[in-house]
């Protein structure tokens, strides 16, 4: 069975337009990722005047670096939707995934509506994380760390955070770790998560 994860990083949540697509490709039979990629897309990423109203704007020397090493390439919306359907093609993975993956899925839908994408790879959907963590989430294991630790939803009563941060940070015994809020390090980080949640880790 093969699993692909995928993350976005967007302008905002009112402006979802797309500036970093990272994804990965796990082959359970093998216990190994078979297919990486991170794209910076030009036509956002470029646009400095755009760039600055991005949330995480002040990541951008990151992105630079990275770019310069060759860890992520600079390329136009459209050729990152042609290399993920053809991967999609190539590894046929058995699911696609993302953490929250609404917001993932409709941010695919703006970025091709503002760039005039005629394809979408994930316009059939793409499943959510979030509805298979229960298995970790709801062990009174998790959720004593939680508690120990402070990471606790600000509800009236609160409850443990289902972040996957806090998750990531449960996984690893880090508490300290903080998610880096970009494509590939994230998809990295979430399809840890999905494994430990689908009892394949």
């Amino acid at each position: 069975m093969k699993l692909l994860v995928l993350d976005t990083e967007t302008l905002g949540l009112q402006d979802q337009r797309i500036y970093d697509l990272g994804y990965v490709i796990y082959d359970t039979e093998t216990e190994s990722v078979v297919c990486e990629r991170n794209y910076i897309i030009k036509q956002i990423f470029d646009n400095l005047e755009l760039m600055q109203t991005a949330y995480y704007n002040n990541k951008r020397p990151i992105y630079e670096q990275r770019l310069a090493d060759g860890y992520c390439k600079r390329v136009y919306w459209g050729v990152a939707l042609r290399i993920l359907e053809k991967d999609l093609k190539r590894y046929e993975p058995d699911g696609i995934w993302a953490y929250n993956s609404r917001f993932d899925h409709r941010a695919f839908e703006k970025t091709c509506e503002k760039l005039n994408s005629k394809i979408n790879p994930v316009a059939d959907g793409i499943a959510d994380i979030m509805e298979v963590i229960s298995g970790i989430t709801e062990t009174e294991d998790y959720q004593e760390f939680c508690r120990k630790n402070g990471f606790l939803t600000k509800h009236k009563k609160p409850q443990p955070q289902r972040k996957a941060e806090t998750l990531y940070r449960y996984l690893t015994d880090n508490v300290d770790y903080e998610e880096e809020h970009t494509g590939l390090e994230d998809s990295l980080i979430e399809l840890e998560i999905l494994l430990t949640a689908l009892g394949l880790a």
